[in-house]
């Protein structure tokens, strides 16, 4: 019989994965499990580019707007959260769509990844932020070198995130994080659907259009409220579109530096995203900027 399937829809932000995803589970008649480390928290929606209730047009989509921004979730936990959601629908006789940019969630729940399942050291967690607020991300960096060089590797110098969670986890486990992630058996048959643009000038072009249109929707608005209601924590401060921003309402840069420094940041995340899905050699890769989006979908459906 084989292992039930499950669809992914993944690459680069600003590629068009939403669509796809609507495009998709509108003609499976399914549902949407979203993938993506920034659209769980609630109440941050312009900047994560987070599909609203009209775009999401009826769908069920799972895993949006799940958490407060100042609290913690990790990885194993997004997996603890999306494979009851992925048994049920299959249950159902439903084909799940997982859909986002966040890759090391896809590879956890679809591709055999086993991670440990460790609660936030929040004292940890704040005095590891503290050191890299005064000293810079190198040192954090240089510290999680000393103690599971494997991890380094494999983390940017600027990832305060996960440099963060892999000393946290290296810490309270005592063995390296890098150790302790396992490969098991994926339980799902996934068909990996990829969008990417070919020409790199399109895609800043395309990132600088959806960075204009969020700020018009009121982005400086969205993250003064956040400020205001949760402060300077985490999710706001290692977010691009966010973390600019909140520089900008410090008065430590205008407005104009910081939507700059926001298209800078957003192009080199979508550069970090699709190295990393390029490691997946079951990806089936589609071209926005060389197919129009029929061929888009048209190809995606006989790819299933």
């Amino acid at each position: 019989m084989g292992n039930p399937k499950v669809i992914a829809i993944v690459g680069p932000t600003c590629t068009g994965k939403t669509w796809l995803s609507l495009q998709l589970a509108e003609f499976l008649q399914t549902e949407i499990i979203a993938c993506d480390s920034r659209t769980i928290y609630r109440h941050m929606n312009l900047g994560t580019a987070k599909p609203s209730l009209e775009e999401r047009a009826g769908i069920p989509h799972h895993l949006l707007d799940i958490i407060e921004p100042n609290d913690s979730y990790t990885v194993a936990r997004y997996k603890k959260d999306a494979e009851p959601i992925l048994d049920r629908l299959i249950a159902d006789g439903k084909t799940p769509i997982v859909c986002g940019g966040t890759g090391f969630y896809f590879r956890n729940l679809l591709e055999g990844l086993s991670i440990p399942e460790v609660e936030a050291q929040e004292p940890l967690r704040q005095d590891l932020m503290r050191l890299a607020d005064e000293q810079g991300n190198a040192v954090l960096h240089a510290r999680l070198q000393q103690i599971d060089p494997n991890s380094a590797a494999k983390i940017n110098v600027n990832d305060r995130f996960r440099i963060i969670r892999a000393i946290e986890v290296t810490t309270v486990l005592g063995e390296p994080f890098s150790s302790l992630a396992a490969k098991v058996i994926p339980k799902f048959d996934v068909v990996w659907l990829g969008l990417f643009y070919e020409n790199r000038d399109l895609l800043r072009e395309k990132i600088a259009l959806r960075l204009q249109d969020q700020k018009d929707q009121g982005l400086v608005d969205e993250v003064r409220q956040l400020l205001a209601q949760y402060g300077r924590c985490n999710s706001l401060l290692a977010t691009v579109s966010y973390k600019e921003i909140v520089q900008h309402l410090d008065n430590e840069i205008d407005l104009d530096h910081a939507m700059s420094l926001c298209a800078i940041h957003t192009n080199q995340l979508a550069r970090r995203q699709l190295t990393w899905f390029r490691s997946n050699k079951n990806i089936n890769w589609m071209a926005v900027d060389a197919l129009d989006r029929s061929e888009i979908l048209t190809t995606a459906k006989s790819l299933l």
